[in-house]
């Protein structure tokens, strides 16, 4: 949680309302989290910098406690579901996976990518990599998770990246031969 959202607990739910911003998050302990990530712009670096992007969630890993039920890399946006094992932390998860990778560019991307911001972005310092925010949507029962895997499972086929779902190999649902 950020120092702008007012949190308030109803049973075993957590309601918080980011108060700059005005949307809310909710926190509820032994779910999971279906999560996009999108580049600033929709810029396609995430396949070619696939190995930083990687090591950003190791990072994260080494940091906060969660599990990975699904994943899809695409080159401007990824999808996952994760299960945090402190409900609280998963926006902090997110920071951390974002700035470790905007961390480990090279010094002419990340100049690249502030080059295309508004002057307001840039002075509040905005890596011009990431969206600001990101979406999220908490696992409300079997069904719901098994929807969003589906979602992650094809959606390289959605974007016309693979002709066989089983080509895309930027997936949990990968399989080498």
């Amino acid at each position: 949680m950020s120092e702008s959202e007012d949190c308030r607990p109803t049973g075993v739910w957590w309601i918080c309302y980011n108060i700059v911003m005005n949307y809310r998050r909710l926190y509820i302990d032994g779910h999971s989290y279906f999560i996009t990530m999108v580049t600033h712009n929709r810029t396609p670096l995430l396949i070619e910098n696939i190995d930083l992007l990687r090591y950003a969630f190791k990072l994260s890993k080494k940091k906060y406690h969660y599990h990975i039920d699904a994943i899809v890399i695409l080159p401007d946006h990824l999808h996952m579901i994760i299960t945090p094992q402190n409900y609280k932390e998963y926006p902090k998860i997110i920071t951390h996976i974002k700035r470790s990778f905007v961390y480990g560019l090279d010094s002419t991307l990340k100049d690249e990518a502030k080059m295309n911001l508004s002057s307001s972005k840039y002075r509040r310092q905005h890596s011009g990599v990431w969206q600001d925010r990101y979406y999220e949507h908490t696992i409300r029962d079997d069904a719901d998770w098994y929807d969003k895997m589906e979602y992650i499972h094809y959606n390289p086929l959605k974007h016309e990246l693979v002709d066989n779902i089983d080509d895309w190999k930027y997936s949990s649902f990968y399989k080498s031969p």
